[in-house]
């Protein structure tokens, strides 16, 4: 229940856009809870939330020692921010919020509340482990924007849903459910937003240098 999560007044911040398009929360001890705050607009990512998103995880994992991410209403994110015009803007704010969590020595946990579409399905599939509700679905409708896509994106994809599952997402824009999410392993579980603090909070108890040293196995160059 969300409702459990207190402000987190702990943190020095001076006044900034952050604390309206990023909701920050302690749900409990150790953990920092980061919720996309456009429920408006079903939480697309726009270069500004996505520059606030960046600085308010480099704060938080200073004064964590995990993050939960997750977004507000019924949607974790709707993807890039189609307004501002050309979908890819966004992609050199996005790889730098992505290199944050990848860089980090702590673990970032993702509550998929619901859909995670494009750049939003990036985002939570760069969190180390993802927690999904039933409601959750990931798709990456790329062939239908005409979007070139990079061979990173195919080979992380491929790591994490399968070759077959990447290429037939890239290429039709089919999305996975939360109960294929799981199957495939591209998610933990299935489950609440009480279970996605669990999780964060099994990853504080564990022993600092061994979370670090086990983002590195995954992520060192």
């Amino acid at each position: 229940m969300r409702n459990l999560a207190l402000p987190l007044c702990a943190l020095p911040r001076g006044p900034s856009v952050n604390t309206v398009l990023i909701n920050v929360t302690r749900p409990a001890d150790g953990i920092v809870e980061l919720t996309l705050n456009r429920d408006e607009k079903r939480n697309a990512l726009s270069e500004e939330l996505l520059v606030a998103l960046e600085q308010e995880l480099e704060r938080a994992l200073i004064d964590g020692s995990a993050v939960l991410l997750t977004g507000a209403g019924t949607a974790f994110s709707a993807g890039a921010d189609l307004t501002a015009g050309d979908p890819t803007g966004i992609y050199p704010s996005l790889k730098r919020v992505v290199d944050v969590i990848r860089g980090a020595e702590k673990a970032v946990v993702a509550y998929v509340n619901g859909p995670a579409i494009g750049a939003g399905a990036m985002l939570a599939g760069a969190c180390d482990i993802r927690v999904v509700a039933p409601s959750a679905r990931f798709a990456i409708p790329v062939a239908k924007m005409g979007v070139t896509v990079p061979p990173s994106l195919a080979v992380e994809l491929a790591d994490l849903v399968g070759g077959a599952r990447a290429r037939t997402m890239l290429m039709t824009g089919l999305p996975i459910n939360a109960v294929t999410s799981v199957e495939c392993g591209f998610a933990a579980l299935r489950g609440t937003y009480d279970d996605a603090v669990e999780v964060a909070r099994l990853c504080v108890a564990g022993d600092p240098a061994t979370i670090a040293s086990i983002k590195g196995a995954y992520f060192s160059e």
